[in-house]
C-alpha cells in the first residue's frame, strides 16, 4: 500500500502543483485536530439534546396503536410571495376503550402555536397524501397523557443515530489527534522508554537496581539488527495508521460538507435558506477543503518521501569513542539540500498555576553529512557511511518528570516541489568513564570528528 500511494503522490508531484509546507507541522495539527474536536463536540451535544432526549421521551410518552384512515388532503398555506403545502390525514383510533378521531400526520402538523410541517414541493406532498387510502389500516402513536394527540408518521431514526455516531467519531478523532500531537511534542521516545524501564511504582523496592536509573533503557532501540552495521535505528515519524485515519475522516467530512452545501443553496429555490445557514455551509465547506490540503500534505510526507535507513555500529553511545553511521535514503527525487546531524535538546517541564509548560532548547548540533543539488533514482539511492565521536564528558541522556536531555540523529531534506523531509532517530548516550580523557589532544570540544 505504501508503494502504491507513493506512486500516486509522485504523479501529483509531476503535475507541478504547489506544495503546502507548514513551518510548524505540530501547530497545524493542533489547529486542525482542535477544530475537529470542537465542531464534533458541539454538534454531538446539539444532536443529543435536540434529538436523542426528545426521542427517548417520545418512547416514554407515546404508545403505538392501530388506526383506520378516513380521508386525506393537501393543506395550503399562502404567503405574500409563495405557497406551501403539507399533508393532513383523517384517522380514527381507539385508545384504552375510548374512540378518537382527528386530522394529523406528524408532530409538526399538531403544533398549537404556529403552522409547521409545510413544504414548497407540492408533488411530494401529493404523493404522501395518495399513499393513504380510505379504509386502510395503519399504525399511529398516541400520547398517553393526552389521547386526543396522535401522529401517523415518524421519521426514521437511522439518520439521526448515524449523525450522532459520526459527530462522536469526529470528536473522538480530534481528541485523539490532540492527545497524540501534544504527547509527541512534549515527550520524546527516550521519555517513554524510561517510563517503561521504571516498571510498576508499587514494586520498585524489589526491582534490581540499575546502574543508570535516570537514563532510558536502550533495549527498545537495540531490538532491530542492521544489515550493514550492528543496529538499525528506529525512525520517529507520523504513523501510517494516523494517515489512513485522517484520510477516512477527510472523506467523511467532505461528503457531509457537499451534502450541506447543496441542500442549503440548491435544495429549495422557493424557500431559500437563511444567511446564517449559508455562511455556516460555506465555512463548513472551506474547512473541508483545508482538511483535504492538510491530509494530502501529510500523506505525501509519509508515503512519498521514501524510506530512510540509519544503522549504527554500536549502541548506546559513550562520549570519547568513535562510531560508524550508515545512511541509505530511498526514493526518486531532486533534492536541493540534504543533511544528517547529531543533535542534543534540553527539555524542561514545570507548572505555572494550573498549566503545565514545556520549554525546549537545542543546545548542540553537529552536521555529520551534507549534500546539495542532486537527484536520487529508484535503483540508485543515496548511500553514505560516516564516522563521528561525541566529545569526552558530553552530557548523557537523562530524563525525570520535569527535565530531559534528548539526543537524536536528525535527517533533513529540502526536496523540490515536495514537502520537506524531517526524520529523527533517537539515540541513548551514557556517561563518559570517570577517568582522564583517553584521547588527549585528538579532538576539540566543538568538533565531533577525530583529528
Amino acid at each position: 500500500m505504501r508503494s502504491q500511494l507513493g506512486r500516486l503522490f509522485r504523479w501529483v508531484k509531476s503535475l507541478g502543483m504547489p506544495v503546502f509546507r507548514p513551518k510548524n507541522q505540530a501547530t497545524v495539527s493542533l489547529f486542525l485536530y482542535g477544530t475537529l474536536f470542537v465542531i464534533g463536540t458541539v454538534f454531538f451535544a446539539v444532536q443529543f439534546f435536540t434529538w436523542v432526549i426528545p426521542n427517548w421521551n417520545f418512547r416514554r410518552d407515546f404508545e403505538q396503536v392501530l388506526c383506520t384512515i378516513v380521508d386525506a388532503k393537501v393543506v395550503e398555506l399562502r404567503k405574500e410571495d409563495s405557497v406551501q403545502f403539507r399533508p393532513e390525514i383523517h384517522i380514527q383510533y381507539t385508545f384504552r376503550e375510548t374512540p378518537y378521531e382527528i386530522w394529523t400526520y406528524e408532530q409538526a402538523t399538531l403544533s398549537p402555536t404556529q403552522p409547521l410541517g409545510f413544504d414548497s414541493d407540492k408533488k411530494s406532498v401529493e404523493d404522501t397524501v395518495d399513499s393513504y387510502r380510505a379504509g386502510q389500516y395503519a399504525w399511529c402513536w398516541v400520547k398517553v397523557n393526552e389521547p386526543t394527540y396522535a401522529i401517523l408518521y415518524r421519521s426514521s431514526p437511522v439518520w439521526g443515530w448515524f449523525f450522532l455516531l459520526m459527530m462522536l467519531l469526529i470528536s473522538g478523532a480530534g481528541f485523539a489527534g490532540l492527545w497524540l500531537t501534544i504527547t509527541q511534542k512534549r515527550f520524546s521516545r527516550e521519555h517513554w522508554v524510561g517510563k517503561r524501564s521504571q516498571g510498576l511504582p508499587f514494586f520498585g523496592a524489589v526491582q534490581k537496581r540499575k546502574p543508570f536509573p535516570t537514563i532510558p533503557d536502550p533495549a527498545s532501540i537495540n531490538d532491530s539488527p542492521g544489515t550493514h552495521l550492528a543496529y538499525r535505528l528506529p525512525i520517529s515519524q507520523i504513523s501510517v495508521i494516523r494517515v489512513i485515519g485522517s484520510i477516512l475522516l477527510c472523506v467523511f467530512w467532505n461528503v457531509i460538507a457537499w451534502i450541506v452545501l447543496f441542500s442549503v443553496f440548491l435544495g429549495n429555490a422557493e424557500n431559500p435558506s437563511s444567511l446564517v445557514s449559508r455562511i455556516f455551509a460555506v465555512l463548513f465547506f472551506l474547512l473541508g477543503l483545508g482538511v483535504i490540503v492538510w491530509v494530502i500534505n501529510l500523506a505525501m510526507t509519509v508515503f512519498g518521501g521514501g524510506a530512510t535507513l540509519l544503522e549504527l555500529s554500536d549502541h548506546p553511545i559513550i562520549p570519547g569513542r568513535s562510531y560508524r553511521l550508515y545512511l541509505m535514503q530511498l526514493g526518486k527525487f531532486r533534492i536541493q539540500d540534504f543533511s544528517v546531524a547529531i543533535v542534543c535538546e534540553e527539555i524542561a517541564r514545570f507548572r505555572q498555576g494550573t498549566d503545565t509548560i514545556t520549554t525546549r532548547k537545542e543546545v548542540f548540533r553537529k552536521t555529520l553529512f551534507q549534500k546539495t543539488d542532486f537527484e536520487t533514482q529508484s535503483d540508485t539511492p543515496l548511500v553514505e557511511e560516516m564516522r563521528f565521536m561525541l566529545p569526552y564528558g558530553a552530557m548523557h541522556s537523562f530524563f525525570t518528570e520535569h527535565n530531559e536531555i534528548r539526543w537524536k540523529i536528525s535527517v533533513q531534506a529540502d526536496i523540490a516541489q515536495w514537502p520537506n523531509l524531517n526524520r529523527d532517530c533517537p539515540i541513548i548516550v551514557r556517561p563518559s568513564p570517570i577517568v582522564a580523557s583517553p584521547y588527549p589532544g585528538e579532538y576539540d570540544d566543538d568538533d565531533l570528528t577525530p583529528r
